[in-house]
């Protein structure tokens, strides 16, 4: 059985046209003058470039290369001199004389007890000196030591201000040990001898026969004999420092004047 037709509809003449949207009039009027709050410009012309970007970048292709960028210059800071510290010589040190004066003048002190005592035993074999005591009893008496201990201290004094000075000093300062020595050796022998408590005429004869006593007389001679000869000895190695010291002083002296010459030529290239 046939299905009924449709009935056919007249055709309109209008139907191919697009349909007209009226929009409502707002019941505000908007404000003319009033400027948008934000411009959506920027955002679009952004949004845009972004698309465009993303949009010209093809699947599978191979994004070119960075041109090359020359890096930026960068000063290279000067370096610093060097500065180089030298050491300057150190300047010698002078020695003395002192220390071997002093040794000199205890072995020259050993050899005044020896020939003083050689000088009381050719004393004592004279007859008429007024030397009566035997060998063993002068060894042991003040007549003995107190001498030698008045040299011993006398000559060391000397050696000390001597120190290098040439023989002709020793010459000098032997008399001089040799006066005092026999001087020295008179006053303590005499205080020994309780000289304080005499009277003047009494302590006067003591001191007159001390004086003139011939073991007396053997210390001057002996002493000023010794401290000649043995300052000798200190004198000829005082000298020999001197010679050492003069050879030390200019060694140093030519080493400064290297070093000083090495300085300036430095100078002169910088």
């Amino acid at each position: 059985m046939a299905e009924p037709a449709e009935p056919q509809t007249p055709a309109d003449p209008y139907a191919t046209r697009e349909p007209v949207v009226v929009e409502p009039e707002p019941l505000v009027e908007p404000n003319r003058y009033a400027e948008p709050l934000v411009s959506p410009e920027p955002a679009v012309l952004e949004q845009e470039a972004v698309v465009e970007e993303y949009a010209a970048v093809e699947p599978g292709a191979v994004a070119p290369e960075p041109a090359p960028v020359a890096p930026a210059a960068v000063p290279v800071a000067e370096a610093p001199r060097e500065v180089v510290y030298v050491q300057a010589p150190t300047p010698p040190k002078e020695r003395g004389n002192r220390g071997f004066g002093v040794l000199i003048s205890i072995l020259g002190a050993i050899a005044f007890g020896l020939l003083y005592l050689a000088a009381a035993v050719v004393i004592s074999l004279v007859p008429g000196t007024g030397f009566t005591a035997s060998i063993p009893v002068f060894l042991a008496s003040d007549a003995f030591w107190v001498p030698i201990a008045a040299y011993a201290v006398f000559s060391l004094i000397f050696a000390l201000i001597v120190n290098r000075a040439a023989w002709w000093a020793h010459v000098i300062s032997s008399i001089f040990v040799a006066l005092l020595t026999y001087g020295a050796s008179i006053g303590v022998l005499a205080l020994l001898r309780g000289v304080v408590g005499m009277t003047a005429e009494v302590g006067l004869q003591l001191l007159d026969a001390m004086a003139t006593s011939a073991l007396l007389l053997a210390v001057l001679v002996v002493a000023r004999e010794t401290n000649l000869w043995f300052g000798l000895a200190i004198s000829t190695r005082g000298r020999r420092v001197k010679e050492r010291n003069a050879v030390a002083r200019a060694e140093f002296e030519r080493s400064v004047a290297e070093q000083r010459a090495e300085y300036e030529r430095a100078h002169a290239a910088a």
